[in-house]
């Protein structure tokens, strides 16, 4: 659940989001240029705290903000506009060339044409269209190469799930219902292998423990003992996601 935050009582603070979270155990800040600053906390917390959390957290915050501020040029709405001319799939080392074809039909179409190149066809000046039918396209992407890549990780870790989707949220790389159905991000597909697969192991551990209590970390440490390092680099994993995705 997402809610607007109430104006805050100590002064210098940014707009944020809150939203509460029944599977968060303490607070939690996060910021991206797209979503600004959210705040994840625990069902029941009470909100009249955050000012004074986000206050000890000012430099945090400060210097998150300084770091999007040096790649504003990436964040503009001129560049979210911009045809697209190159896709590049990271997680499964692809790299697809974009080319436009004007027609009078009124939607539009993505194919896919040898070696590795897109056709987007139809009413290609109507961006918001072309957008959606490449998002279109990259959730199509997903299911094919991600849900199987899950299920291997699945039986290489040995924790078994029940169903995989995929959709295009806007603040979750993937989530894991108690029915023990995983939901991932098509926006994965821009990310490093590695840190995909690491998502797959977080979610995989909640079949087990719908938490991030201490039993579900050392399982998490148990499965990739690696994945401190990879769960602080999904802090600013941002950058890898095009901005006309987000848009």
């Amino acid at each position: 659940m997402k809610s607007r935050s109430p104006q805050p009582q100590l002064a210098n603070l940014p707009d944020y989001k809150v939203r509460e979270s029944h599977k968060a155990k303490h607070v939690n800040l996060k910021i991206s240029p797209h979503h600004g600053l959210e705040v994840v906390v625990p069902k029941g917390f009470d909100h009249r705290r955050i000012p004074e959390i986000l206050q000890k957290k000012q430099k945090w915050i400060d210097k998150i903000a300084r770091q999007f501020e040096a790649q504003q040029e990436f964040l503009t709405p001129t560049a979210a506009d911009q045809g697209v001319t190159e896709i590049v799939l990271q997680a499964i080392a692809e790299t697809w060339r974009v080319e436009y074809v004007p027609t009078t039909d009124p939607h539009v179409v993505v194919t896919e044409k040898p070696g590795q190149q897109l056709q987007v066809r139809g009413a290609i000046t109507q961006k918001d269209l072309c957008h959606k039918a490449l998002c279109k396209w990259l959730a199509h992407k997903a299911r094919t190469h991600l849900v199987p890549w899950l299920r291997t990780v699945s039986q290489e870790v040995q924790l078994p799930f029940e169903q995989a989707s995929v959709r295009g949220q806007k603040t979750r790389w993937a989530s894991c219902s108690q029915n023990k159905m995983i939901s991932l991000n098509y926006k994965l597909l821009f990310l490093p292998p590695e840190v995909v697969c690491y998502v797959f192991v977080h979610e995989l551990c909640h079949t087990i423990h719908m938490n991030h209590s201490a039993a579900f970390w050392q399982l998490v440490g148990e499965k990739d003992p690696n994945y401190e390092q990879l769960d602080a680099e999904l802090h600013n994993i941002w950058r890898y996601v095009p901005v006309w995705v987000e848009h």
